[in-house]
């Protein structure tokens, strides 16, 4: 249970995932991740890479011939990448346009069409989901925190003696499809561990001792330590609920979320952000982490915002 009297004795890792880090006691120089920080948001690892999303259904890729006029095509969804070398080139049909890229411009002239890259096919697809993106719930601390390793401090908003609060939004779309939503999880949480459910990436790495999950995205389960925070994404259609922060340990750590997921959403289903735990108290963002492209901590405090990277038809 999070007290202030605890002492920590033990506990970045930039994956597709997460940014561990150290907690009380550890020496300076051992802060950061053991396999290798390259810093929140690493370059390629999980940036938010917005891929054209296409017309109405997944298509191929035309990759152009290098050196010579050679040509692809083929897709419903119009995605193009430019050729290699001089006078290659790519062109990538939509199913009501098209976009092409000259070979050494790699995208940067595309022809306007619903199916093409920069057309009109993309932003639609990804207007289903526009209320997902930028969705955010902070948990900010109380008063002038202790911001020493381990540290808690009080939530502000408390309900029953513990801290609750949601967002919610309906997303859009064409009535009886389902949707492949990627979104970007990033944030500063508290670990909170999760029984059973389902792992998509199940490594781990250890560190000072310990091993965390590198990336701590859960689909269904059972909280297992209610007074460590879980924040969550629940899912009206198809009912699901994804736990965000299941690192299967806790503990007096803070952790640098930043990974991409995709779950499956219905037509008009309600999407819901929250963040909840049972005592009055969380864990201190004492390592004062600032996630790259997003506001920081409020006050120190915990919180988590997803974006859209990309949405189309399952």
């Amino acid at each position: 249970m999070k007290n202030l009297s605890q002492i920590v004795l033990a506990p970045v890792l930039v994956l597709p995932a997460l940014v561990a880090v150290g907690c009380a006691g550890a020496d300076p120089s051992e802060q950061g991740s053991p396999a290798g920080a390259a810093g929140i948001g690493g370059a390629g690892q999980a940036g938010a890479l917005v891929q054209a999303a296409g017309a109405a259904h997944g298509g191929s890729v035309g990759t152009g011939g290098a050196g010579s006029s050679g040509q692809a095509s083929a897709g419903i969804s119009g995605l193009a990448t430019g050729g290699a070398g001089s006078g290659g080139s790519n062109t990538a049909a939509g199913s009501s346009g098209a976009a092409s890229t000259q070979a050494g411009m790699a995208g940067v002239s595309s022809s306007a069409g619903q199916g093409g890259i920069g057309g009109g096919g993309n932003v639609d697809a990804l207007d289903v989901a526009k209320g997902l993106d930028g969705l955010r719930v902070d948990d900010p601390c109380t008063g002038t925190p202790d911001t020493s390793n381990g540290a808690v401090c009080n939530h502000v908003v408390l309900t029953d003696g513990g801290f609750k609060s949601a967002k919610d939004v309906t997303i859009g779309g064409t009535p009886g499809t389902t949707y492949d939503v990627t979104l970007r999880i990033r944030g500063v949480v508290e670990p909170t561990q999760i029984d059973g459910g389902t792992r998509t990436d199940t490594t781990t790495f250890k560190y000072q001792n310990m091993t965390w999950r590198k990336v701590p995205f859960t689909i269904g389960g059972t909280v297992n330590r209610g007074d460590y925070s879980q924040w969550r994404i629940t899912v009206a259609s198809p009912k699901q609920e994804y736990f965000l922060n299941d690192y299967q340990t806790v503990g007096h750590y803070i952790f640098a979320l930043d990974y991409q997921v995709t779950i499956q959403i219905a037509a008009n289903s309600k999407v819901t952000l929250d963040g909840t735990d049972s005592n009055e108290r969380e864990i201190v963002n004492y390592e004062k982490y600032a996630i790259d492209g997003i506001p920081g901590s409020m006050n120190y405090g915990q919180f988590v915002q997803c974006n859209v990277v990309s949405v189309k038809p399952h």
